[in-house]
């Protein structure tokens, strides 16, 4: 009977991901051969040219020398590169179409950390279907877009983190270092959570001295590479150079120009002058205009990081109020819309009606976790939201639900369990 009752939880769950499937299938062939844009043309998938430009470069020199690397970690790009192999063609619609199947494989460790974290079958199947289903990761799955390889791999570093907690194991150490290298190789936004694992280490782990020696060595031995390659080819030792470019020409500018009532594209240009004279490589003032601030994505001068901290910095103290008062607005975008389904009135409403149900059950989780003193569910869902809501809300960048969808599973697993609460009050009443 035990059996039979787990092949009919596998069954299940691959009946999740089959529907994870098919609907990312349908919003695929919606998206790309049925809508026509306002002019009559067709969408492209690719909402980022870089990532394919890079696999094109990998094809082609077989090295990781193109500058752009050091802005866009090479995971995503090794991806298109080894579809385009398998399949003998460089159709961005190809690798879009096998990029599916890892925006629908979500669904799977989302089951596996809530049945890790003790929830009843059915709310674990549960959580798995409202990853499956969630509007912004079917969106954000159809597009060739670092963040879909991320989430997977931030889930699975979810799951060994939650079995690290909880049975102490070294190959859970292991393999959860290893999930957040991947992870941040495919998004660098990731990099930083490694700090907070090794605190929840420290916090949650008997004799952890040893666990979180081998989870950093693990962790900086994949990573290090990367850093060594960005100084080698251009003299910045940084992950990535997102982080310095975003907080100036985004986020700085989002503050300056609330600020002060000018146009983002007047405050970028000015920046990217200014920076330009502070480098002393600045050309006439008015050859100058906001795509001036994309000679900027992978500095030529190891100072220019320096300065471009220094120059947002400035910005945030001259405008504290408008600082935070960007906060809530900047976090209703992350989670309210995706910025492909706001043309779309009917998706639109959709996706905003499922986003606050979402949340809300959420919330209802969340509060059933703290009144249970379930520290560990808490830390392995909870933690993981503020961190990687923070990073867009301190840094800038993505200003839409893709943010969001790092973390989807961790709110499908907290909604799961919201629902489950209601359902037992329910019944209690009867």
């Amino acid at each position: 009977m035990m059996q039979s009752g787990k092949l009919a939880s596998r069954f299940n769950l691959w009946g999740i991901f089959a529907l994870a499937l098919v609907i990312r299938w349908g919003a695929f062939y919606f998206f790309y051969f049925v809508y026509k844009t306002p002019g009559g043309g067709t969408l492209s998938p690719l909402a980022s040219e870089v990532y394919e430009l890079l696999a094109r470069e990998l094809l082609g020199t077989r090295s990781l020398q193109m500058g752009l690397f050091a802005y866009r970690p090479p995971l995503l790009p090794m991806f298109i590169a080894l579809v385009y192999t398998l399949t003998g063609t460089q159709n961005p619609l190809v690798a879009t179409f096998a990029y599916t199947f890892v925006s629908a494989a979500a669904c799977l460790p989302a089951y596996a950390i809530a049945r890790e974290l003790g929830a009843e079958e059915k709310w674990a199947m549960l959580a798995a279907l409202l990853t499956a289903i969630d509007p912004a990761s079917v969106v954000g799955g159809i597009s060739l877009l670092g963040e879909t390889m991320a989430n997977f791999f931030i889930a699975a570093a979810l799951l060994f983190l939650a079995r690290l907690l909880k049975k102490h194991k070294l190959r859970d150490v292991i393999a959860c270092a290893a999930c957040i290298v991947l992870a941040s190789l495919a998004r660098p936004n990731a990099i930083y959570f490694a700090i907070v694992v090794a605190a929840l280490i420290v916090v949650f782990v008997p004799r952890w001295p040893v666990k979180a020696a081998v989870f950093l060595s693990v962790f900086v031995l994949g990573v290090l590479p990367w850093y060594v390659r960005n100084y080698a080819y251009h003299n910045l030792f940084t992950f990535a150079t997102t982080s310095d470019f975003n907080q100036l020409f985004y986020k700085a500018v989002s503050v300056e120009a609330w600020a002060t009532g000018r146009s983002p594209d007047d405050v970028q240009t000015d920046f990217a002058y200014e920076l330009d004279q502070r480098l002393g490589v600045a050309g006439p003032r008015d050859t100058y205009d906001y795509n001036s601030i994309w000679r900027h994505l992978v500095p030529s001068d190891p100072q220019a990081a320096r300065i471009m901290r220094q120059m947002a910095v400035r910005v945030y103290l001259a405008h504290p109020l408008t600082y935070v008062v960007l906060i809530p607005v900047t976090l209703v975008k992350l989670l309210a819309l995706s910025d492909p389904l706001k043309v779309f009135g009917s998706l639109k409403w959709f996706e905003l009606a499922f986003n606050m149900g979402f949340y809300s059950l959420a919330a209802v989780g969340g509060v059933i976790y703290w009144k249970r003193r379930a520290w560990i569910s808490l830390a392995i869902t909870l933690l993981p939201i503020v961190y990687f809501l923070a990073v867009p809300v301190v840094s800038g960048g993505i200003q839409d639900t893709r943010a969001r969808t790092n973390v989807t599973v961790c709110f499908a697993i907290m909604a799961a369990e919201g629902i489950g609460g209601l359902w037992g009050k329910r019944r209690e009443r009867k």
